[in-house]
């Protein structure tokens, strides 16, 4: 036998292993998909594949459209996750054409090993996530810069320019990677005609998304850029340090950058995978300055670090040696958690089995509907496995999410429902309920509401961005109030009567220092659908308060907290 005809038998047989690690990845990944219970956040992904839209609050719409498809052929947990097990097995192809095909088995027990191994890989095998898009299209896109570096044809570009898009409709962690990428290669890139050709054309196909954030007033933008500036805390920065051996492999981190210290950068390639690294390390570093951030936010990075932990292992035994006893030794640790996971033989406390309480507040709601308070992912998981449709009423020490952008609390007007609030919730009639909550229980509070009054989209203008006033003095205050709801909204019906609330922030404390309640009362004691007022006030602010705030005013559902239903005031009381 020639060499040649050697090495062409020699890579038949690597390419089938990988193959058939493929397969079996794909089969442990759908079984494991359709035992496990979904995760809270992977419930309400599902519920924005409800409502197919261009955006959503928190995320773009690939993780929206990758359910719909899913749970069109299945309508179970496994629809729910399909299309993300599906990406994550491309994702893995994807690595092996960047890793060139390994030509022998040794070469690609390496490649297997290290993509078995990771954390990432395995916890995002099986979830449905935007990571798992993002990942797909992340690979996709350093194999399609790989081609346009080869040859900068038309083609090349704009199949790069459609990547671009799909990455930015994955997730905006997209943009870190096109940008780093662009930038390791800028001056010979902005030479290059196709590279305008590429921008031009994800821009065109991104259009849509921007548009919807435009009507929507960006709301995705806003929360990711300002709503998540809390003071810096040394606790969110020494996390993030301590999170990134975590999901990258605790035991075989220390190889991964003895493989990334002694790699050769010198290639256009190679010098943007540099960039990559150094890039979303640094600035999720930064990040940390202004708030927590998620392990999984440097995801990305597994691909250029699987990528230079292979080329550097295969050309040295030792190294190869200590990569394949992790590995094993990782992997069989995943294999015994991943069973418990899907089993519950061993109860684990995890969402992913942590559904009994669904069962305990569907008891208790009987025929009526659930509103949740401020949670996006309860009212998700309680719709996933009851089939009812729910909701939930955010206030003022709540984040907002995608359920304020629809409006199908509109469903609840005048009628009857379900509160279920927190234990901390100042309810003085409500009932204390037990509910089964991973592995013990948790105390809710619940009140059955009647002639609920819809109004967390109410919009009040204050008709000055400034005030002075001297605390415990009254001061006048003009409002205009809006109804975009195409129904009449009352005060003093009901249970849980709305109300109207003013609420002071001192801009270091999150939550605000003071609520004012019964600010105001509206006109009447109602107001028309679609109706703009104007109506006029008197305020009294604690004496105990001096100094510079910030008002806001906020409408308020029996003893709930009020939410945010207007604009910023600047404050400042002078005693």
């Amino acid at each position: 036998m020639n060499q040649a005809s050697g090495r062409r038998e020699n890579d038949g047989s690597a390419k089938m292993l990988f193959g058939g690690f493929l397969a079996v990845w794909l089969l442990l990944n759908l079984v494991q998909g359709a035992f496990t219970e979904l995760d809270p956040d992977e419930a309400y992904y599902w519920m924005y594949s409800q409502a197919l839209d261009w955006g959503y609050f928190d995320h773009p719409p690939m993780i929206a459209l990758m359910i719909r498809a899913g749970y069109a052929c299945f309508h179970n947990e496994l629809g729910v996750r399909a299309v993300a097990i599906l990406l994550q097995t491309g994702t893995f192809f994807f690595i092996w054409l960047l890793a060139g095909q390994p030509a022998n088995r040794r070469d690609t027990w390496v490649l297997i090993a290290l993509l078995a191994a990771l954390p990432l890989f395995q916890t995002y095998g099986f979830i449905a996530a935007p990571d798992a898009p993002l990942l797909f299209f992340g690979a996709v896109f350093l194999w399609l810069y790989r081609r346009f570096l080869h040859r900068t044809s038309l083609l090349n570009a704009l199949l790069l320019g459609g990547c671009m898009a799909a990455l930015l409709y994955s997730k905006y962690h997209g943009i870190l990677l096109i940008g780093l990428v662009t930038l390791s290669n800028l001056r010979a890139l902005l030479r290059t005609p196709a590279f305008y050709a590429a921008s031009i054309f994800g821009c065109l196909l991104f259009m849509p998304h921007l548009y919807w954030q435009y009507i929507q007033e960006f709301p995705s933008f806003r929360y990711h850029l300002s709503g998540r500036d809390d003071p810096y805390e040394l606790k969110h920065t020494f996390t993030y340090l301590l999170n990134q051996p975590v999901i990258f492999n605790p035991l075989l981190f220390p190889l991964i950058l003895k493989a990334v210290w002694k790699a050769d950068f010198s290639s256009k390639e190679r010098r943007s995978w540099l960039f990559l690294i150094v890039g979303f390390w640094a600035f999720f570093f930064w990040a940390t300055f202004k708030g927590h951030a998620e392990p999984q936010w440097t995801g990305l990075l597994a691909i250029p670090l699987v990528l230079l932990t292979y080329e550097y292992a295969i050309d040295r035994e030792v190294f190869r040696r200590w990569v394949f006893r992790l590995a094993i030794l990782t992997v069989a640790g995943f294999a015994v958690g991943r069973l418990l996971l899907a089993t519950a033989w061993i109860p684990l406390p995890t969402e992913f089995q942590n559904r009994k309480w669904v069962e305990s507040i569907q008891k208790e709601a009987g025929s009526l509907p659930v509103v949740f308070q401020n949670s996006y992912r309860n009212p998700s998981k309680y719709a996933f496995y009851t089939g009812q449709r729910a909701y939930t009423f955010t206030d003022v020490f709540y984040r907002k999410s995608q359920y304020d952008l629809w409006d199908w609390e509109t469903a609840l007007h005048n009628q009857s429902a379900l509160i279920v609030g927190h234990d901390v919730w100042k309810c003085t009639t409500c009932k204390v309920l037990e509910i089964p909550w991973k592995n013990d229980v948790k105390e809710v509070k619940v009140l059955r509401a009647d002639s609920l009054q819809v109004a967390g989209k109410l919009v009040i203008t204050p008709s000055h961005h400034t005030l002075s006033a001297k605390p415990g003095t009254p001061i006048p205050v003009f409002l205009q109030i809006k109804n975009p709801y195409p129904f009449e909204i009352r005060q003093g019906v009901g249970n849980m009567p709305l109300t109207f609330s003013a609420m002071l922030f001192d801009g270091v404390q999150e939550a605000p220092v003071a609520i004012l309640d019964d600010v105001f009362v509206l006109p009447r004691g109602k107001i028309a659908a679609g109706a703009i007022i104007e109506i006029s006030t008197v305020m009294t602010f604690p004496e105990t308060l001096s100094g510079h705030f910030t008002l806001i005013f906020g409408a308020q559902t029996g003893q709930l907290p009020p939410g945010i239903n207007s604009g910023p005031v600047k404050l400042s009381l002078q005693k």
